[in-house]
């Protein structure tokens, strides 16, 4: 029995002479790994579909291995603005590379779905810092629909929250702010930043308004965060 399903292109590999693995990111059934058989060899099998930054309807069949057979993949809709500008085609593929890695095997994913989406159709049209500024903002939005979103309120340690206006040290490894008193962190995050980092993990997260200043300041830390929260955890 087969099944179909809207679907984003996570990562294509070559496997072969003529195939492709190709891990999808489906609104209906999450994460799914699929063999596309002839992906290379014939440009009309696909034509096309197996690229990044286009919304696709997908079509598979599961098999007594761990990829299901790619039957059919025909592009739904594409976000042309994306590929036009180098910093937008980058801050896309650092939300793709995270959903890959935070998106949940065979479990339907469908607000982490729409906000991809959302995503790609705000980047292609952003300028400027609005290219950070919504890739941060949409990090941020994917890791709370994972439950590992930062902590940023109150001191990891002691439990004492942040005083208001006040800024606060973070401290990436226990991926809480923490008091100076009980060790601080190695970025200073500025109450303003703060604030905007919380409202980011909401599912407003794309009305945001970012200045240059706020992305230098929160993502080093953001970034730090994922290295070790996201892409040290065990596989």
């Amino acid at each position: 029995m087969s099944e179909a399903a809207h679907a984003f292109v996570l990562r294509a590999v070559d496997y072969r002479d003529h195939d492709r693995i190709v891990t999808l990111l489906t609104r209906e059934h999450g994460r799914v790994g699929v063999l596309a058989r002839g992906a290379r060899r014939s440009r009309r099998r696909f034509a096309g579909a197996i690229e990044p930054f286009q919304r696709l309807r997908v079509r598979w069949r599961p098999t007594r291995g761990s990829l299901g057979a790619l039957d059919e993949a025909v592009v739904e809709r594409s976000f042309a603005g994306l590929l036009s500008s180098l910093p937008r085609m980058e801050a896309a593929g650092q939300a793709v590379r995270l959903v890959r890695e935070l998106a949940a095997e065979d479990h339907p994913e469908p607000e982490l779905f729409d906000g991809l989406e959302a995503l790609f159709e705000l980047l292609a049209l952003a300028e400027g810092p609005q290219v950070g500024g919504l890739e941060l903002a949409f990090r941020l939005r994917a890791l709370q629909l994972a439950g590992l979103e930062p902590g940023l309120e109150a001191c990891g340690v002691s439990g004492t929250p942040c005083p208001p206006g006040r800024p606060a040290l973070f401290d990436p490894m226990r991926g809480t702010v923490v008091a100076r008193a009980h060790g601080g962190g190695p970025f200073l995050l500025s109450a303003r930043v703060r604030a905007k980092m919380r409202a980011a993990a909401g599912p407003g997260w794309h009305e945001l308004a970012w200045e240059a200043d706020e992305l230098a300041e929160a993502t080093p830390a953001l970034d730090a965060f994922v290295t070790v929260h996201v892409r040290a955890r065990p596989a």
